[in-house]
């Protein structure tokens, strides 16, 4: 389940965030996750959806997967 919650970022973040096409909401989730994982030295495996076939980023951390923007190319 998730909760809408309300947090305060700088305006100059906001703004080069949406020019990147970056969903604030997911990043910060994610990063959230990394957080926690770092923090409680949680070694869980990768969900599986980071590494579906079509998946450039398989063993990479995205924090904004729905973006390919800035991606490597192979």
């Amino acid at each position: 389940m998730k909760k809408n919650v309300m947090i305060r970022i700088d305006q100059e973040l906001i703004e080069k965030a949406k020019e990147l096409g970056l969903n604030i909401s997911k990043v910060s989730e994610n990063a959230l996750k990394e957080y926690i994982k770092r923090l409680t030295g949680s070694n869980e495996p990768k969900e599986s959806e980071d590494c579906s076939e079509n998946s450039n980023w398989c063993g990479r951390r995205d924090l904004n997967p729905g973006s390919q923007r800035g991606g490597l190319t192979s």
